[in-house]
Order: structure tokens, then sequence, then C-alpha cells
């Protein structure tokens, strides 16, 4: 990895050296930098309704930040983590805001892993997925090229035949035989489409399953219907025992529109259209069981999240004014949800076993954020993959929250 000196602080970074917040003292200093460039849009914040303080004084602790170069302006982020195994893996890009390449990063007894990535990839991770620790997969945003970890090195997966130029979204894993990948178009570029990979072929999946951004694998589960109950294993992190092959829940487009509720069973992608969803529009998705599945968005420009308890959908209201992009447990019982505002402090909502909302703290600054998430099995612990403050451009950030390994 190439990281930046930070000659404007005075201090030299070496090569291959991470910024480590625990002995780099200038982090606060570049907070508060960012900070001050915000103040304006602080009252603006303050119109959205107040969240009540988490019970428990812990925060999200900044773990680890990194800058890719050149140049020295570049958006470097982490937005996607999955738990696999004992390691936790965070992947992005060293530039979202131009000409950049894909990055992961690996954390594992203790020490801080940069990943060797096949050569020439471009873009910047979109999506990971993995059924155990040695059978990761990830796809990249916009050159679509598909890389499998075997828990040795990374390699390419010979293509289908998608367009390069389209843009990817999403991915599933279900066994190293049986992976789908998803390509939702955006206003700015094509997408790819639904491609299922069996054995070494990839066909194209078109119908209902034609534009779908991302989907969920549902994991077989004992809780009881309606409860939120922590497990082990995340659907991303699920093993080929415990992730289904028939069942998975997806968001996409129909028509042109976003709004698109899809379940996949039988060997089929079908258009669900709950009454109590009326008139959602789907940002995110994340299945915990066969009666615990969540999806988030917004309703007439209102946040929201969506319940389905193995029966039936329900809607339930959320605090602020922006849906949630990205969901999952928080190890009490409850659900990390993220909706960052853009403006102002940064926080992840929490939503308790009990349906109370909280907040816990990432940054005064929205600078700083948590874009994903990725509950360590067995502990009170949480990592999350997004964004840090520096002089320019940003960092690719990892965070914490309770005891992560």
């Amino acid at each position: 990895m190439a990281l930046d000196s930070l000659s404007e602080t005075g201090i030299d970074l070496p090569p291959e050296t991470a910024i480590l917040p625990d002995t780099f003292p200038v982090r606060a200093a570049v907070a508060a930098l960012a900070a001050a460039t915000v103040l304006t849009a602080v009252p603006a914040v303050a119109a959205i309704r107040a969240i009540p303080a988490a019970k428990t004084s812990q925060a999200w602790k900044l773990k680890l930040a990194t800058r890719y170069l050149p140049p020295a302006t570049n958006r470097s982020r982490y937005d996607v983590v999955l738990v696999a195994g004992r390691a936790a893996w965070f992947f992005g890009g060293s530039n979202f805001a131009g000409n950049g390449v894909p990055k992961a990063e690996r954390r594992q007894n203790g020490g801080w892993h940069a990943s060797d990535l096949p050569p020439g990839l471009h873009s910047w991770i979109a999506a990971a997925s993995a059924t155990s620790a040695t059978n990761i997969w990830a796809v990249t945003a916009q050159d679509g090229t598909v890389i499998n970890w075997d828990g040795t090195r990374w390699t390419a997966v010979p293509r289908g035949h998608w367009s390069t130029k389209a843009q990817f979204t999403g991915i599933v894993a279900i066994s190293r035989a049986n992976v789908w990948v998803f390509g939702a178009k955006s206003s700015k570029r094509a997408g790819a489409g639904t491609w299922h990979l069996s054995g070494t072929t990839w066909t194209h999946v078109k119908g209902m399953a034609a534009d779908i951004a991302r989907a969920s694998p549902v994991p077989p589960s004992t809780v009881p219907p309606g409860t939120l109950q922590s497990n082990t294993a995340s659907p991303a992190t699920a093993s080929p025992a415990t992730a289904s092959p028939t069942v998975m829940w997806g968001i996409g487009g129909i028509h042109g529109t976003r709004n698109a509720l899809l379940k996949y069973s039988n060997s089929t992608w079908r258009h669900v259209t709950p009454a109590a969803l009326g008139g959602f529009a789907y940002t995110a998705v994340l299945a915990l069981g066969p009666s615990n599945v969540w999806v988030g968005g917004s309703v007439a420009g209102l946040p929201e999240l969506g319940h389905f308890d193995g029966r039936r959908w329900s809607a339930l209201t959320m605090p602020g004014l922006v849906p949630a992009t990205g969901m999952c447990r928080d190890g009490r019982g409850g659900l990390w949800v993220i909706a960052n505002p853009g403006l102002g402090p940064s926080a992840v909502l929490d939503l308790g076993p009990k349906g109370h909302w909280h907040t816990a703290k990432v940054s005064n600054t929205s600078a700083d954020e948590v874009l994903a998430c990725a509950h360590v099995g067995g502990r009170d612990a949480t990592w999350g993959a997004g964004k840090a403050a520096a002089p320019a451009g940003s960092a690719a950030a990892v965070y914490g929250f309770g005891d992560v390994p």
C-alpha cells in the first residue's frame, strides 16, 4: 500500500505503515480541522428528531486509518466489512472520487495485514461475501472482476459475458461453486444485471432478477418469530451448513424504479409486495433467519425499517431524515443501523431488542463515518468500515465498538 507522509503535520510516516490512532497524536487535530469546515451545517441537523444517547458510555473507536496514494487528494475508504472465522476483512478502494484501485485489509491474531489483490484491478470493491475463512468472494464496482480468497491468496475468477463498462453492486456466495453477483443500474451508469455462477459457468438471470442491487441469504434459525436474537454468524459469514442455497431476500428495481423487494426460493426470483411496506423505496436488506428479515428504506422521503417475522411484514418508524444504508447485529439482541446524514457529528443508530432507539457516537464531524458493520460472533463487539478525516481527501478507516479482537 502507498501512504502519504502527512508532511503538513511535520510527521513523516515510513512506507507500508498505516495511521494508528493510539500512536498518532495528530488525529485529533486533523478531526478538529475537518469539524471546523461543517460548523455552518450544524443548525440544520438540530431539526432532526432527537435520539437518546446510548445507555453505555461506549462509542465507536477509530482503530486504523490508511491513505492510499497518489495523489494526495485521493478519497480512500472502506465500505465493506465481513467477519470470516477469526479474521475481519475490510474492503474498499484507494480513490472513490476518480481513478483508483481496490484495496483489502485483514485483521487477524491482533495484527493488520494488507492483502495483495490480483493485478490489473480498477475502481474499488463493491461487495464481498464469505461461506468460510477459506472461501471469500468479492466483486469490483466498475470493471466487473470477481475475485476469490482460498485461505492463502486472492485469484481472479473467469468472467461471464457482461460488459466491463457496467457496474456491480452486490454479491452472495452460497458455496465455492454457487455464487451470485448483482449489478443494478444508476442514474450515471448501466448495471451489469444479475449473474449466477454454477460450477464454472456464469448464467445471465433475467426477468424479475434483472435489476437487483443486493441480496441477503437466509440462514436457518431457531429464533422465535418477531424477536431480535444475536447469533454467532451473520449472513455474510455463514458456513455452507448454515446458509440456505434456496432462499434469499433482495432489493432492486422493476420498471426503472428502486422500490422492489424480491425473494428467491425454489430456484425462482419473485416480486413481493407487502401491504405494510406500500410506497417503500428500498436501500438495505439483511436476512438474519427465516423469521427475522430486515429492510431499510423510505416512504415519501422519510426513513423507515421493515421487518418480516416469518408470517408478515411490518413497518417501523426510524429517527432522523436519512434512510438506512447498512445493518448488522449489535451482539446484544438488537440491530446496528447505519444512516449517515453527512452533516455535523456522526454516529451509528442502535435499535434495542425492546424497540428503543439509541445512538453510539463515531466522531464530532461527518468527515469520520462508519459505512458498514459486521458483528463479531460470541462477544459484544462489532467492526465498522468507513472513512476518516485527513488533511486532503480522506483515509480508509476501520472502527470498532466493544471488545473487538
